[in-house]
């Protein structure tokens, strides 16, 4: 990925976020569908309309199994009009009746541009690295955006804002009946003692240390 220049890169790598990238495939005009660490020789083909009657009547040659992730949810694909035809047909053929609605970049550069920057402007931090589960099986996560097993954060509920912030330590971090959810240790006095108790809180909640809303 770090070989193309193309302004379309540039638009990715200026909105991209590292706690919400998301999965990435590139088709190349000359190698097809590749991962983008993939290391590659510098080349210079262009994705005709010619090239791409190639590609579609050759498809499985081109797909690459391993690059493709077993499950997907959102997808924007962004590109020149052959490009996409190429990416839609093979979409189609990966996944078939299990592929969700497919969003594309449209119109001019700049308005493709500008519509890729919303999509990863608009994308939300992923679970990361399972380390465990809980007893009814719901997988346990070191991270969520800036939000890992160990750190330290304040606490402050959104919907109680008259309720004085305290200190917690992140233990892990899942998807919870109303969305991301941490798993924490906090200080809380009961019956005048400081005593650290457990709680499970929305990710909404916690805030960096450095970072307490006024």
């Amino acid at each position: 990925m770090d070989l193309y220049r193309g302004v379309m890169y540039a638009s990715y790598r200026a909105h991209v976020r590292s706690d919400a990238a998301p999965r990435v495939l590139i088709l190349s005009a000359r190698h097809g569908f590749m991962q983008p660490d993939t290391e590659i020789a510098p080349y210079d083909e262009r994705m005709t309309r010619q090239r791409a009657d190639q590609m579609l009547a050759d498809l499985s040659r081109y797909l690459r199994p391993a690059a493709w992730p077993t499950r997907v949810g959102s997808v924007l694909l962004a590109g020149g009009v052959e490009y996409r035809r190429v990416m839609r047909a093979a979409l189609a053929r990966r996944y078939g009746p299990q592929l969700p609605a497919l969003k594309e970049t449209t119109g001019g550069i700049g308005m493709q541009r500008s519509q890729l920057g919303a999509f990863l402007d608009g994308l939300q931090p992923a679970l990361r690295d399972q380390i465990g589960q809980q007893a009814n099986g719901t997988p346990l996560y070191r991270a969520y955006g800036w939000i890992e097993a160990g750190a330290l954060a304040t606490l402050l509920y959104w919907a109680v804002p008259a309720l004085p912030s305290r200190q917690a330590r992140v233990l892990s971090v899942f998807n919870g009946p109303s969305g991301p959810t941490a798993d924490v240790e906090v200080e809380e006095f009961v019956r005048g003692r400081a005593k650290i108790c457990q709680r499970w809180v929305s990710v909404r909640n916690l805030h960096p240390s450095a970072e307490v809303p006024a």
